[in-house]
């Protein structure tokens, strides 16, 4: 297994950003029943803690379906403008808040280099941070905010759903020969880590924190389809071949029961941080 970790990891061209842009795609029209249902007071809090005025320009960075973007144009005059790289994604945005809010089809680090310094007062980034590269990303953010311009983080943590990566690894370890795709993540171990880069950039952290929310399912199949529809597993599906999907995820499922399964259900849990910082 660590030899087939190594060869994917130093010897195969990585696609992982292809793959993650690729699972978004397929469960846009889902996503917001399923993940933004859970999650959205989670990200609303958040906007909230921001101190948004009506003059502020904005930008929300990983827009998804919209929600944020769209929570922050209610307290603007500015049309706030919502960046994704999924289409699938931005095509369920447009439905959703294309009146109130502009969305931009692009990668979200090229997005940031093409604008203007000192030309926005926020910045968001909703559950999308760590699919990129994250101090190259806030660099940027401080770039183009105005003298105390804010910028608000919320995105899973690099163990958010560590007893899921941890089976997930079991599985792998008794066919590596099926592992054909390693997901390589930058996901912030903390909100201290986030405020680490904070202090780093020189920008000042007004919030930190972290959190946790859970679910229960009822089986190890159920709890699998519920994180591939999440997006919380995006790419992982694409580990394997095709034609081994189907006996990798089979697997995946048991030992989840075997490990994790306590009267009757599973209990799924997201672990995230939050943090706002100030230029």
């Amino acid at each position: 297994m660590l030899a087939r970790l190594a060869y994917l990891f130093f010897l195969r061209p990585n696609n992982c950003d292809e793959l993650v842009e690729k699972s978004y795609d397929r469960i846009s029209t889902g996503y917001d029943q399923i993940w933004t249902s859970h999650m959205r007071d989670l990200t609303a809090s958040l906007i909230n803690r921001v101190n948004i005025k009506e003059e502020d320009r904005a930008i929300d960075l990983a827009c998804g379906t919209g929600f944020a973007t769209n929570l922050i144009a209610k307290k603007t005059n500015d049309k706030v403008i919502g960046v994704d790289k999924s289409e699938g994604m931005l095509g369920q945005a447009h439905k959703n808040y294309g009146q109130s809010c502009d969305f931009e089809n692009a990668d979200i680090l090229e997005y940031l280099r093409g604008l203007p310094s000192n030309s926005l007062d926020l910045v968001t980034c909703c559950w999308g941070l760590g699919y990129s590269k994250p101090f190259a990303i806030l660099r940027q953010i401080k770039r183009v905010l105005r003298s105390t311009g804010r910028v608000a983080i919320i995105d899973n943590s690099l163990f958010s759903i560590r007893e899921v990566i941890y089976c997930s690894f079991l599985t792998f370890m008794e066919h590596p020969d099926k592992l054909v795709n390693l997901m390589q993540f930058r996901f912030l171990m903390g909100s201290w880590h986030l405020g680490l880069l904070f202090r780093m950039l020189n920008m000042k952290p007004l919030y930190l924190g972290n959190g946790s929310k859970s679910y229960t399912v009822e089986s190890g199949h159920v709890a699998i389809e519920k994180l591939r529809a999440t997006g919380a597993a995006a790419g992982f599906e694409y580990a394997a071949n095709e034609v081994d999907q189907e006996q990798i995820f089979q697997r995946f499922a048991e030992i989840l029961e075997e490990k994790y399964m306590k009267d009757n259900t599973i209990t799924i849990t997201h672990r995230y941080l939050a943090g706002i910082g100030q230029k």
